[in-house]
């Protein structure tokens, strides 16, 4: 006897509703990455650059090229910590929308059939002493396997958040309403 998918209702509004794959692609996205690579690196490329050159005007004689090389890698060592926490953070972020499921940026799938919610989750900031709360800034599709982020600034934000908020799935906010 085979028993019927755990969430169905979506699974078919999928296939229905996604007969093309949705893209999700951040604003803005590869030039904001391109240009914090290029101001994590410049302080150390800098460095690098100007104790080249006193070395090579013969002003810093005692200063050995290895020393130069070793002091610009010691450097760059927070500016990669960074780049590398910062593609760590973005695997979970959604890539695509399609008629079987969602696909992250770090590949990994997830089918429709296993989606437990949609959590419509706020931001909340605080600064000298006012609290703002962001209503509904991303959404996180949460499955039985894991979740993937949809992010607030994607070119076609509207496009998605009807989608998402259109099909058959329990709904949260905030990750309140808890079975």
């Amino acid at each position: 006897m085979q028993r019927e998918p755990a969430n169905a209702p979506t699974a078919d509004w999928a296939r229905q509703n996604l007969l093309q794959p949705v893209p999700i692609r951040l604003r803005h996205g590869s030039i904001a990455r391109t240009l914090i690579s290029l101001l994590l690196f410049a302080v150390p490329l800098l460095i690098i650059a100007a104790l080249s050159l006193l070395k090579l005007s013969g002003s810093a004689r005692q200063t050995s090229w290895w020393g130069i090389l070793l002091f610009g890698a010691v450097l760059a060592i927070p500016a990669v910590a960074i780049l590398l926490l910062g593609s760590r953070t973005r695997q979970g972020l959604a890539r695509s929308l399609d008629a079987t499921g969602v696909t992250s940026v770090s590949g990994r799938r997830f089918r429709w059939e296993d989606l437990a919610y949609v959590d419509h989750v706020s931001k909340i900031e605080r600064e000298a002493h006012v609290t703002r709360k962001i209503e509904d800034n991303q959404l996180e599709l949460v499955f039985s396997s894991g979740k993937v982020i949809i992010p607030p600034l994607i070119e076609n934000r509207e496009q998605v958040w009807s989608l998402v908020n259109s099909m058959p799935a329990q709904v949260r906010h905030d990750g309140e309403g808890k079975p």
